[in-house]
């Protein structure tokens, strides 16, 4: 996924949104790194259970704030909303995810232009190329693509959540280079051939 930036360097933000715990990635996308992409901070937020959902909540809105700050991302990737039969559950968590809208819009100009929200088929299948793919599937594509030994006594220490979070960045780079955003390498070739067959098309007629 080499992408074409002129040199110019982007920083792209994932958020896997929960109540107990929040995953985060940052991203450099700059086609001088290795898949155009280099990991610069990622973990997870951990909101104690002990405390009542308000303070979780005003917790993860101050440390989702202070990372937008800190990085002011060109985009932002956050899961949407899935509705779970246990529905007190999905209420909380769709409570997390309106927390992590209001930091975004909160700390960044245009951020209606930054923001992508994901579906998590989506996120699995540009990650995986299977929109039915498991957490298994999506953790071995990302060490892959990433080069990284998640057996490794480094990387035993990230939750699911965190590896979720580097799948959502991600995609969020991959839906906002669609959108108009910086261009791969993939959608600039896509391009070039449907450009190719309108023409050839047209010398036909």
């Amino acid at each position: 996924m080499i992408l074409h930036t002129r040199n110019t360097t982007q920083i792209a933000l994932g958020l896997d949104p929960g109540t107990r715990k929040t995953g985060y990635c940052v991203l450099e996308v700059n086609s001088a790194h290795r898949n155009g992409l280099k990991i610069l901070d990622w973990g997870v937020w951990n909101l104690a259970p002990t405390l009542e959902l308000g303070d979780r909540l005003e917790k993860l809105f101050e440390e989702s704030s202070a990372l937008i700050q800190k990085w002011n991302p060109h985009v932002v990737g956050l899961e949407k909303a899935v509705v779970f039969k246990n529905i007190p559950s999905s209420l909380t968590l769709s409570e997390a995810r309106g927390v992590l809208r209001l930091a975004v819009y909160s700390n960044l100009a245009e951020a209606t232009k930054r923001l992508v929200e994901l579906s998590p088929t989506l996120v699995k299948k540009s990650n995986t190329g299977k929109g039915l793919a498991s957490k298994d599937d999506i953790k071995k594509s990302l060490g892959f693509r990433w080069g990284l030994n998640f057996a490794s006594e480094e990387y035993k220490k990230f939750s699911a959540d965190a590896f979720d979070a580097l799948a959502i960045a991600t995609s969020a780079v991959l839906v906002h280079n669609r959108s108009g955003g910086l261009k791969s390498r993939s959608s600039l070739i896509h391009t070039h051939r449907r450009k190719k067959r309108m023409s050839f098309s047209s010398s036909e007629a």
